[in-house]
């Protein structure tokens, strides 16, 4: 008889907890948490654009290519490394030759200037805008250091040399995503950077503006 008056009474106390437990949970408030429609799927970024430079001492526009890693610190700041490929090449006058005497003629010698800029990118971003003009504009400012090659070949002969310098850069980008559903945006960029590298006494000036159309992933 005890045994069953133990038993009956551990019901009764297990049944008042359920009880007690399953009250306790329908009168639970739940808060919901906003989500921030400006955080991008991921906090790495690539971004891969190709277009067109102009460089102020051979006075010609080429071709212009770059690469970026960006990593988000927040959806309005972030913070990326920027390698680019920038080539010009164009032919010009060394000198006058008059072979005989009798007829003039130019000397001509081709050259080939193989750019490549680095730049640390400190980039601001206004996602809010999107609804209003559809595109997120960023404005960046980068700070580095260039190598370029150049490699010429006249009649007098053929030769290579190597030229180094400080970079900077500042450029205004605009993203454009065709559907929310896609993970891929499509980048414009329009900028001015100063390039002037130089070996010896011998400075040579490619800055000037650029503009590049490519595209941004996330990983």
């Amino acid at each position: 008889m005890k045994k069953i008056i133990i038993f009956t009474a551990a019901m009764v106390i297990a049944a008042s907890s359920i009880l007690s437990a399953q009250i306790s949970e329908d009168n639970k408030i739940v808060v919901q948490r906003e989500r921030n429609v400006f955080v991008n799927p991921s906090d790495n970024e690539f971004m891969w654009k190709i277009g067109t430079g102009y460089a102020s001492d051979p006075g010609k526009f080429g071709l212009d290519l770059s690469f970026n890693y960006i990593y988000n610190i927040d959806p309005f700041f972030v913070f990326g490394l920027e390698a680019d490929f920038f080539w010009i090449k164009w032919s010009s006058t060394v000198g006058e030759v008059n072979p005989g005497g009798a007829v003039s003629a130019s000397e001509k010698a081709e050259t080939n200037l193989y750019t490549f800029p680095l730049f640390a990118n400190a980039q601001v971003r206004l996602p809010m805008l999107k609804k209003l003009i559809y595109v997120e504009p960023f404005l960046t400012i980068g700070l580095g250091y260039s190598f370029m090659i150049l490699n010429y070949s006249s009649d007098e002969g053929d030769g290579t040399d190597l030229y180094s310098g400080f970079a900077w850069q500042v450029m205004t980008s605009a993203a454009y995503k065709i559907s929310d559903a896609s993970a891929v945006d499509f980048i414009f960029d329009l900028g001015y950077r100063s390039i002037k590298p130089d070996k010896g006494n011998v400075e040579i000036d490619m800055s000037g503006a650029f503009f590049r159309a490519g595209v941004r992933f996330y990983i």
